[in-house]
């Protein structure tokens, strides 16, 4: 449902679906707000504002061709809401305007009106007060696969089964944890209640945290039942580590797929063996093979996140190589993912002090972006292959 209209001087387009209303003035600014009211999407003077469930927004803007990112303040933040809210008021003071000049205004406007409404009171004291309920219904949502940003998050467990990593910091300070069916099901209603009318803008569930197909198969099938009941029945994903996935057999994985589980991201990082253990990556390439023949055979998808310039120089050759061989060896389909994504040395992780100390150089861009390519050119899937995508994980708010 398309509405147009003229408001002081300005070209006012207001979309309204399902899920959403999006409002654009002049072709200038596009605020996009979520049937819930809370601000999601803001697009003015080139740059792009999203705004996280945590409160996080992430500004984005081309400089000379070059993406720029950036978090703003808390005071930033605050006044991008701020303004935002006063715009939708002042329109939907427009509106209603119009609305009450007319007999039995029709279905469009009422509709547009009552969604401009929860947008206008969405300010700044509205967006601390759900950052604070945001706070008490998650614990920190780590990551996402890059397909997975508009997933619903169900905290199934909490911190990562294995935590070994050394460039990872997502979760190096969390125990691991997986909850009891009470528990679940306590924390998934106040997941609902957080979001409410916002659900309708949410395209899947993700069962989280890092590894929560590490659980028991039938605590993980009670788990997905709740999710459903609770949340609606939305395709479920999750992440997988190679080395626990393969302690699942075709027949249990079928199970979960016949619930609703669709697609499972792994982080294969690399198939040289020899780099995995040196960045303490509990799996090997035999278990990504295994893990995902497995998945495979019991109709659920698979996501894999290849990680550029792992390893740095010093694996650099064997890194390319044997990430080629193990991608080209399985039976992967248009069902399925291979995400590239470049590593990000992170302050608190051992990852960079490991380097530095054996003597290798971490790769510079072009030399990146040449990993990158070399990868891609050696895979051969056919027409039939998986998606090939970026995972940029500054782009990650939630």
């Amino acid at each position: 449902m398309v509405i147009h209209r003229t408001i002081r001087n300005e070209q006012v387009t207001i979309s309204v679906k399902p899920g959403a209303i999006s409002v654009m003035f002049d072709t200038r600014e596009v605020f996009t707000y979520d049937r819930g009211g809370r601000l999601w999407a803001l697009t003015r003077d080139g740059r792009t504002y999203r705004r996280g469930l945590n409160g996080q927004v992430l500004e984005k803007r081309r400089v000379d061709g070059a993406l720029l990112r950036r978090r703003l303040s808390d005071a930033e933040a605050l006044d991008l809401i701020d303004g935002a809210a006063a715009r939708m008021a002042a329109l939907r003071d427009a509106l209603a305007v119009e609305a009450s000049a007319r007999v039995g205004a029709n279905g469009a406007l009422v509709g547009a009106l009552e969604m401009l409404e929860r947008a206008a009171r969405f300010d700044a004291t509205a967006h601390r007060a759900d950052c604070a309920t945001f706070s008490r219904v998650y614990d920190p949502v780590g990551i996402l696969p890059p397909d997975q940003y508009m997933a619903v998050v169900l905290q199934a467990t909490e911190g990562c089964s294995f935590n070994t990593c050394t460039f990872c910091d997502f979760y190096r300070d969390r125990r691991f944890r997986i909850k009891s069916p009470d528990e679940f099901r306590t924390h998934v209603q106040a997941v609902r209640a957080f979001f409410g009318d916002s659900l309708l803008m949410r395209r899947s569930i993700f069962l989280g945290e890092a590894n929560a197909l590490a659980a028991p198969t039938r605590r993980l099938e009670i788990f997905i039942e709740m999710a459903r009941e609770e949340i609606g029945r939305l395709p479920i994903y999750a992440f997988l580590d190679a080395f626990t996935g393969r302690k699942k057999s075709v027949e249990e994985y079928a199970r979960l797929g016949a619930l609703g589980l669709k697609r499972v991201s792994i982080g294969l990082e690399s198939g040289h063996d020899p780099l995995l253990e040196f960045v303490q990556k509990p799996s090997s390439a035999a278990d990504v093979a295994e893990t995902v023949a497995t998945l495979k055979q019991a109709g659920i998808a698979v996501s894999l996140i290849v990680l550029v310039g792992l390893g740095g120089d010093r694996f650099a050759a064997g890194h390319v190589a044997d990430t080629v061989a193990l991608l080209n060896r399985l039976s992967l389909d248009e069902e399925d993912i291979v995400y590239f994504s470049t590593l990000v040395e992170h302050a608190h992780a051992p990852y960079r002090i490991q380097i530095a100390e054996a003597g290798i150089r971490p790769l510079d861009d072009a030399e990146l972006r040449a990993q990158h390519r070399a990868i891609v050119a050696g895979l051969h899937f056919g027409s039939s292959g998986p998606r090939i995508a970026t995972y940029d994980i500054h782009e990650f708010i939630y």
